[in-house]
């Protein structure tokens, strides 16, 4: 706890003197709208969650970033950068032993606990959020501006802002395919509405059959899952594992997706990570949905039943 202080206040310091060496503080407004007042542009970047570090990388801040979380394989050279924890867990004496200047998290992925540890420790927080797949080229373009590498930014925010209006060119289905999208089993894992992946689904002629709910990640029971009866069941995962998930959802033979053998893989992490690769990911889970016969969807599909108790 000592040395966490002792961080801290160095820190604090650090940026006091370099406050007063500068004759104007930058402002600069994040994707949730919050401005924050910083000394200096910032050169020295800890990311807290996959999808940013990938727009970090994608805006050319690339060799700003100091530090991230596990999972961070995207570009190649993301995986030399060292680790200060995970989705759920980040080492904060480790954090601050590499003195950044910015902490960049993912509102509403990066765990709000450690964020909030963070904002307690009066550390800069820069937040990105993207809910779309048109949301991720606006976050990029904006750490552009954030980190100095505004053309760099808008050239790559270019080229995803054309990847995406090529996928609002798809005709749309008379009848929307009910998806469950599950991304981890013990407990449930799926995502709602939040997530850029059910806006993938929007965009593929599918509809998240747990859209509504708050996380972005939510738990649900098996049970919810039956009672929602989707026409597809997708096992976001790698083979093998994907392979046992799909052995646990066999046993309810009653499942419309059990029934009609469309309980199917779709073993791509660009689009679980939400950051510019997603977007090519969302054209190849397009190909995965476009192979669902039209005689497996149901044209009267269960309505939502109620909330369950609310979790993680």
């Amino acid at each position: 706890m000592k040395n966490l202080t002792r961080m801290v206040c160095c820190l604090m310091g650090a940026s006091l003197a370099l406050h007063n060496n500068t004759s104007r503080a930058l402002a600069v407004s994040d994707d949730i709208g919050a401005t924050l007042q910083l000394v200096a542009m910032p050169q020295r970047l800890v990311s807290l969650a996959p999808g940013v570090t990938e727009m970090l990388f994608a805006a050319g801040a690339g060799g700003k970033v100091i530090a991230t979380v596990q999972r961070s394989d995207v570009p190649l050279a993301a995986r030399a950068l060292p680790r200060v924890g995970d989705a759920t867990t980040v080492d904060i004496e480790r954090l601050l032993a590499f003195k950044p200047d910015l902490i960049v998290v993912w509102e509403g992925v990066t765990s709000a606990p450690i964020v909030a540890r963070l904002g307690s420790l009066h550390l800069p927080i820069y937040r990105v959020r993207a809910v779309t797949l048109a949301d991720i080229p606006a976050s990029v373009r904006r750490l552009g501006m954030l980190t100095g590498t505004v053309t760099q930014a808008n050239t790559a925010a270019q080229k995803m802002e054309a990847q995406v209006k090529t996928l609002a060119s798809r005709t749309p289905r008379q009848i929307p395919i009910a998806v469950f999208y599950q991304i981890w089993n013990a407990p449930v894992y799926t995502v709602s509405g939040k997530h850029i992946i059910s806006d993938a689904m929007a965009r593929c002629g599918a509809r998240n059959v747990f859209a509504e709910l708050g996380s972005v990640a939510p738990i649900v029971t098996r049970e919810w899952v039956i009672q929602r009866d989707p026409d597809v069941m997708i096992m976001s995962a790698p083979i093998l594992t994907a392979r046992e998930w799909k052995a646990e959802w066999y046993q309810f033979s009653d499942l419309r997706a059990v029934r009609n053998r469309q309980v199917v893989n779709f073993s791509n992490e660009d689009l679980d990570r939400m950051g510019p690769t997603a977007i090519d990911a969302a054209a190849a889970f397009c190909q995965l949905l476009d192979q669902v016969p039209a005689s497996v969807i149901n044209a009267k599909a269960p309505k939502p039943g109620p909330a369950p108790t609310p979790k993680p």
